[in-house]
């Protein structure tokens, strides 16, 4: 696959398709809509991606890829473990933030956009990768030595279809907040923190 990422026009497409997404959700978003807010025609679109679910796979592969570098660093800072998962939890705030609950929606539930399988085959790469990282954090000391790790990463998989939940959301205002409730109550339970 050819690299585009030094060219402009690919990447105004990128970054107007992704805030669009995020603002909009993937399936009230259309192609002609992208190409307006990046000034870009409908060929040049067609030039980088052969269709809109392309473009989104696209950006989703950036943002994982971005993710999972700044996850490996922390794995590797030998910080003290309040430290390490204080910026894990600054990590997924930055990863949601800006995100809508139509495009929460798009990905975890509505087939029809066909970013669930997507998201289920990205989500088994990235927890292939957070295992590594958390078993080096058991080796290191910020991560619980008797913590079983595959079956804590398939709890978190299972807590995924709480993020579209209508009961879970109608106490938050937002997808990305009652993601961060559920990311913090995984790293300190109850207990009281900063």
């Amino acid at each position: 696959m050819k690299d585009y990422s030094q060219n402009k026009k690919y990447q105004a497409i990128l970054e107007k398709g992704k805030e669009l997404f995020w603002r909009h959700g993937f399936r009230r978003v259309s192609i002609e809509e992208i190409c307006r807010e990046s000034n870009a025609s409908k060929m040049t679109f067609y030039k980088y991606f052969p269709n809109k679910l392309e473009l989104a796979k696209t950006i989703l592969d950036e943002v994982f890829a971005d993710s999972l570098i700044k996850i490996r660093k922390l794995g590797d800072e030998h910080e003290s473990p309040a430290l390490t998962f204080k910026k894990i939890l600054q990590l997924k705030s930055e990863g949601t933030r800006g995100i809508g609950d139509e495009f929460i929606k798009d990905l975890y539930v509505n087939p029809e956009a066909d970013l669930k399988l997507y998201m289920e085959e990205k989500s088994k790469m990235i927890f292939a990768e957070m295992i590594a990282v958390y078993e080096k954090g058991q080796e290191d000391g910020w991560v619980r030595k008797d913590l079983n790790i595959p079956f804590f990463i398939l709890y978190i998989q299972k807590s995924m279809n709480m993020f579209t939940d209508e009961e879970m959301l109608k106490f938050f205002d937002s997808s990305q907040k009652l993601i961060m409730e559920i990311t913090n109550l995984f790293v300190y339970g109850i207990t009281p923190h900063e």
